[in-house]
């Protein structure tokens, strides 16, 4: 009998221990009293389990991914990622050149990371991109969190802190693809090698660093970058925000005049695989030695209503010819028509998409942006955009985006029709499936 009872215990004992990790934490407490009751377990029997679960670590599979914690909290691990399968057509009049725009399908995105902490002030991200024919590195970092102060410490491959737009992540921006603002920033102020130093509070965010270039190898001396970003916003609420920011970039271009490894060109492409540029900087700019760019933001959120807005002025130097200056701008609408609304981290400055209620939830955004190329002997070109979307989410994990882009009041730039005038307007139709952890 004694051995029978022993047998049992252990039994239990496997039970307790293998489902220990997390949320049954508290039904087994429950059942250990229940057992100790019935005369199961010895009092001294349970305690010892209870010690056992305390030290454990804990496993969780949820919206945040695979998340395993130390029992003391000071160590983790998470694993996610994200998948944006991407619809485009595009839509326009003959153009000379033959040139046209390529319609079809892509994975825009297909990324894994593993994140956590290691001890109580070392942070760490490894985020890769196996979209298209090449692996990428995205966030690559390492960070060390000041002790009694909101700043961390960040070497890496990171974000440079300049532009609210770029500084969201592609999961929570209102459209597919961002504003024409992007046109000048992304080229050379998205990701790069450096070290930052940021952080925020209930209504402030800085952060500022020094920046050499990309992952990529290159063939010459690489340049060098600086990024400041700032918010303040004196309404941070539930539901009720306002928000101001600013940011500055610079960036001087390597030995064989690439910057953060890219040629020096600013434009947009109508969908991310079209092809199609309606204006685009270039031929001029091959002898780019610096280039700048300011910005300032407002945004804002009004219960349902969320409201954001940048203004963004370049100015390039070149060592041959005149520097040379660009700027673009936009204002955008969102509208949470149920189900949830969209969401502001002061300490980071920037939205996050919306919080969704079971349920699902529905999501409408207008956007209007404009970008100016011209300038003495650079003619980039003129364009306006106007841009509508509607964004269903099924669940905080999943996102169904639809998009409808007309780019008009084209003005020189790298198209015209077969006539040799500027071209028409262009209409584009972009679909997206995303699905995030």
């Amino acid at each position: 009998m004694n051995n029978t009872n022993t047998i049992h215990k252990l039994g239990l004992l496997g039970l307790l221990l293998l489902g220990g990790q997390s949320a049954y934490a508290a039904d087994q407490i429950d059942l250990l009293d229940t057992l100790v009751a019935k005369q199961v377990l010895t009092q001294a029997e349970a305690d010892q389990l209870r010690a056992n679960q305390k030290s454990q670590a804990t496993v969780e599979v949820g919206k945040k991914g695979l998340v395993v914690k130390s029992a003391d909290k000071n160590y983790s691990i998470n694993v996610g990622g994200r998948i944006h399968a991407d619809f485009a057509t595009t839509d326009h009049e003959d153009l000379a050149g033959g040139k046209d725009a390529i319609d079809g399908t892509e994975i825009r995105r297909a990324r894994l990371h593993i994140k956590g902490n290691v001890g109580k002030q070392w942070s760490y991200v490894l985020e890769t991109d196996f979209a298209g024919i090449n692996v990428s590195q995205k966030d690559v970092n390492v960070g060390y969190h000041l002790k009694d102060l909101p700043f961390t410490i960040t070497a890496g491959h990171q974000k440079q802190a300049v532009s609210m737009e770029l500084e969201e992540s592609s999961n929570d921006i209102l459209f597919t693809e961002r504003s024409t603002v992007a046109a000048l920033s992304t080229p050379y102020f998205d990701r790069a090698l450096g070290v930052t130093i940021g952080g925020g509070g209930d209504n402030w965010h800085f952060k500022t660093g020094v920046f050499g270039d990309t992952t990529a190898s290159g063939t010459a001396d690489e340049g060098s970058g600086f990024g400041m970003r700032g918010s303040y916003a004196p309404i941070a609420e539930n539901g009720k925000v306002l928000h101001f920011g600013a940011s500055f970039g610079m960036r001087k271009t390597s030995d064989d005049y690439l910057a953060n490894g890219k040629s020096p060109s600013f434009s947009y492409k109508t969908s991310n695989f079209s092809g199609l540029k309606p204006v685009e900087a270039k031929i001029g700019l091959e002898e780019m030695s610096e280039v700048q760019l300011g910005i300032l933001e407002f945004a804002a959120i009004s219960g349902k209503w969320s409201f954001q807005s940048e203004l963004a002025q370049n100015r390039v130097e070149r060592d041959t010819g005149d520097n040379v200056g660009f700027n673009a701008q936009y204002v955008q609408v969102g509208y949470s028509v149920f189900g949830g609304q969209r969401t502001y981290k002061a300490s980071e400055g920037e939205f996050k998409h919306l919080s969704v209620q079971s349920g699902g939830a529905l999501e409408l955004a207008l956007r209007l942006d404009q970008i100016d190329l011209e300038d003495k002997d650079i003619s980039g070109g003129k364009a306006k955009r106007a841009g509508i979307a509607v964004n269903w989410y099924p669940n905080n994990n999943v996102r169904i985006m639809f998009d409808y882009i007309r780019s008009f009041d084209l003005d020189g730039g790298a198209i015209q029709n077969i006539n040799n005038e500027p071209a028409g307007d262009i209409d584009t139709f972009a679909a997206r499936i995303q699905w995030n952890i």
